[in-house]
């Protein structure tokens, strides 16, 4: 929806972590919460135009060297190996006790009667 001035309004639903940091931005820098993220989308739009051109985007010190180079990945994170594994296999599921397990493992064992020299 627009309003009179060509603006479209949108709501956005936040965790009170980010609607706290929004908040401290804009406190910050002076202005609205709708301004930080106008800001906020611009930003994102130079990282990815930057990454469309192959570019790196880093932030300078005071000396021109780049202190924090910002790396923007489209890539999904790839998920923890126990996680992969949990989902693969599942959790493991017996009825026995862990004395009875330990129990049928030892009563398994054999002992060679067989004379092994070397």
């Amino acid at each position: 929806m627009s309003d009179i001035n060509g603006m479209v309004h949108f709501n956005l639903d936040l965790s009170p972590e980010l609607n706290q940091i929004l908040e401290e931005l804009a406190t910050k820098i002076g202005t609205s919460k709708s301004d930080v993220l106008r800001q906020a989308i611009t930003l994102m739009q130079v990282m990815v135009t930057a990454k469309e051109e192959t570019k790196k985007l880093g932030i300078p010190e005071a000396n021109q060297l780049i202190a924090n180079e910002i790396i923007f990945s489209s890539e999904q994170p790839k998920p923890h190996p126990l996680d992969t594994f949990m989902e693969r296999l599942g959790p493991w599921e017996d009825e026995r006790t862990a004395e009875e397990i330990v129990k049928e493992i030892y009563d398994s064992r054999t002992i060679s009667k067989n004379d092994i020299s070397l």
